[in-house]
């Protein structure tokens, strides 16, 4: 995990794989992907999970917790559930 942090913008989900979250709510980040979104769980919302943009979390300064795992600076790239073709 790369730490608990604050929603600070609310985002509303257009795609299934996305998640919903509200100002004030509290997030666990798992991946941050190269294109400013991120995984993770809502944890003020049944732990649901699913991929956000990072702008919508604090930066780091009022982090809720846990430390990092991944080296400093590290991401990811994702594949965007529009592009996975189901069987």
């Amino acid at each position: 995990s790369i730490g608990v942090f604050n929603v600070i913008s609310t985002y509303t989900p257009t795609l299934s794989d996305e998640l919903e979250i509200h100002t004030g709510d509290r997030v666990e980040i798992f991946v941050e992907y190269d294109d400013g979104w991120c995984q993770g769980v809502n944890l003020s919302r049944g732990n649901t999970k699913g991929v956000f943009p990072r702008h919508c979390a604090d930066n780091g300064s009022n982090n809720l917790g846990t430390v990092s795992n991944a080296p400093v600076g590290h991401t990811e790239k994702r594949v965007s559930s529009m592009y996975i073709q189901n069987p």
